[in-house]
Parts: structure tokens; sequence; C-alpha cells
């Protein structure tokens, strides 16, 4: 008989969130409750994850004891489920005198631990709290733009962006890279930028990014993308975009061949040293990877 948090599911039969893959899942190390067959599917259905992927610590502490009540607790959303006599010792230990003289604090902490639901408390004091408004204050009366510095893991996430040699182009703030079947945009964003601050316009030639009002890239596009199967979000202070090319591996125009698929540059008005070397994409380019045909029906 099926336990009361199990409900006759089988956590085992497990798919792609984004294309509904079964085989070679990984699952999401931050939230430990979806599922994607690769990276790629996790970057396009980030969007949509972003609002649900959440850590929960008292999973992450039982799993390993209790995995499909781990499993149950991340699909319903679930923090933490006190038995009866947890809800008794904590009501007691509110009461004057307490329980076993400890208060409410020890006794969260005896039961619980790191995986207490509860978000732990500020580990700065109000002296500190007051000089940082102070010094904001200052900055903003005196007209200097108030930056936090940049975080090391916005810092890493930026270096390992690749740029492969002759497939794009990188620079301090702005990378692009293609393979036979996308285009990857990456922009990183002023510090004192916030993810819902940022905002792109796609259409199927062009392309607008703003970030708090100001613009960081608009223009025409090289060449037509499929909007419809376009992505883009923000993760560790970096943008990130996936254009899907119209004309791709696969998919090509009419009298089309691979190498009417290279984009020699991001945006069509591009001259100078923003083009890629011509009059032929680089020889590796036809070996580089390329969307599936499972969108051979687009």
């Amino acid at each position: 008989m099926a336990s009361r948090y199990e409900e006759q599911h089988d956590y085992s039969c497990n798919e792609c969130e984004n294309c509904g893959a079964t085989d070679g899942l990984l699952r999401c190390s931050r939230c430990h409750a979806a599922w994607f067959c690769s990276l790629k599917c996790h970057k396009a259905y980030w969007p949509f994850h972003k609002s649900a992927c959440r850590r929960n610590d008292f999973a992450d502490a039982i799993e390993q004891q209790e995995p499909q009540f781990a499993a149950w607790m991340r699909k319903h959303g679930k923090l933490a489920m006190l038995q009866d006599d947890e809800v008794d010792r904590l009501e007691r230990s509110s009461r004057p005198g307490g329980w076993l003289g400890l208060g409410r604090q020890e006794v969260m902490e005896a039961m619980y631990g790191r995986a207490d639901p509860r978000p732990a408390a500020p580990t700065y004091d109000m002296a500190a709290t007051a000089a940082a408004t102070q010094q904001q204050q200052q900055q903003q009366q005196s007209g200097a733009a108030v930056v936090p510095v940049s975080s090391s893991s916005t810092d890493r996430a930026w270096q390992e962006i690749n740029v492969p040699e002759g497939l794009g182009f990188a620079a301090t703030r702005f990378k692009w890279r293609q393979n036979l079947s996308h285009v990857e945009v990456f922009m990183r964003l002023p510090g004192s930028v916030q993810p819902k601050q940022v905002c792109v316009q796609l259409s199927p030639s062009s392309l607008a990014a703003s970030a708090a009002g100001d613009v960081l890239l608009a223009g025409q596009l090289a060449a037509a993308i499929k909007l419809e199967h376009s992505t883009w979000y923000c993760d560790d202070g970096i943008l990130y975009m996936q254009l899907l090319k119209r004309n791709r591996r696969g998919h090509y125009s009419n009298g089309a061949t691979a190498a009417d698929t290279f984009w020699f540059s991001l945006l069509a008005a591009a001259t100078g040293a923003d083009r890629l070397p011509g009059p032929h994409p680089p020889t590796h380019y036809y070996s580089s990877a390329y969307e599936a045909d499972d969108l051979a029906a687009l």
C-alpha cells in the first residue's frame, strides 16, 4: 500500500521538461525537481523554469534516507512538514520556562539543523547597514553611479563562454558565436541592472536589447531566424540569447548550401573589424554542432 506522500506516483518516470525526452536525463542542480536531456534544453526552458527553481534544504537533507518523500516535497513545493510531536515541542518551547530549558530557537536547531525551513538571519549588523546607506546617499548626492562590484560567479561564467576561432566575435562585454544551426549572443550586464530591467525584442530579421532603458544592442540581423524557436534569459549577470537560423543545416533555403548558413557578422550593418574574414567560412565550421532533425516539421 502506497504511503500518504507517494500518492501512487512513480517518480522514476521522468522526462525532459523542454522536449519530453526520457534518455540521458540530468537533474537541475538547484531545485532537484526538474529533468533535462541537455544543457541546451535547460537553457531554452529556463524562462519558464526559473520562477519555480529554488533550493529545498529539508528535502536535500532527507533525500538519501527518504528519496520518495523528498521527491514528493519538491513536486508539491513543500518546504517542511511537522509531525504532531514536533508541533507540540515547538508550542511548549514558546511558553514561559521553555522545554527542558531550551527556547524555540534551540529546539528548531536540534530538530532540523541546516534544514530549518526558515530563512537564515542576516549576517550584518545595524552599524554596517547604516554605513552602507550613508555611503550610497553620498554617492547619489555627488552624482556618482552606484555600481556594485562584479561577483566572482559572473566573472567565472563570462570566462567560460568560449568563442571558436573564426566562428564569432569576443569583446569585453559582448560575445557571439555560431554553429550550423544556431547563433548564440552573450552580453555582460552593468552591475546595477536587475534581470527584470532587461528587455529583449526579437523579430525574424532584427533584435533590440536594452537594460534599465539603455540600449545594449539593436539592428537588423545578418540573416533571418526562426522567431518561435529563439529564446533569451538572464543568469549570473549575463544576458543569453539563442537564435535558431532559418537557413541551417538540414533546412536550407531553395538552392542554398551549408556555406550559405554562415553568418559573417551578427548585424547586417557591421563593417570592418566587426565582420568575420571571408569570402568563405572556415573549414571547421562544417563540422560544428547543429540542431537534430526533431525540428524537421518546422
